[in-house]
């Protein structure tokens, strides 16, 4: 059972760093003045943020496997990168469509330097 949640954490936890990739391009990449999100920034923002959410149950779940999850740091981390990302995800997502680009553009590097911090403390395991 362990394993098995490991795996699946570890494959959306890629699935979610890539999707959150794709998001990034997107808001980069759109003009700036966006009425509604089109149906591949759509679809590319909605899997980021459900795959990092899935990512944070997985999590949790092999925090619970493993018995004394309160007095370990990872599940804390994990939990404040996929909130950190959640709001930084939604602020991206308004911004893109008020026409301020700039602060889209700052709430999604937020999304992924979090990612990017939270999969290489998780890979790496330095404490």
């Amino acid at each position: 059972m362990y394993t098995m949640f490991n795996h699946s954490h570890q494959g959306l936890a890629l699935l979610s760093l890539l999707l959150t990739l794709g998001w990034a391009a997107m808001v980069l990449l759109a003009p700036r003045t966006v009425a509604t999100l089109g149906r591949p920034q759509r679809l590319c923002y909605i899997g980021a943020m459900a795959t990092t959410g899935l990512v944070g149950v997985t999590g949790l779940l092999l925090g619970l496997l493993q018995g004394s999850w309160m007095t370990m740091l990872f599940p804390w981390l994990g939990l404040a990168a996929v909130i950190g990302h959640g709001i930084a995800g939604v602020r991206s997502r308004k911004a893109l469509i008020a026409g301020q680009k700039a602060a889209a553009v700052v709430a999604v590097m937020v999304q992924v330097l979090l990612l990017v911090a939270a999969y290489g403390l998780m890979t790496v395991k330095p404490f």
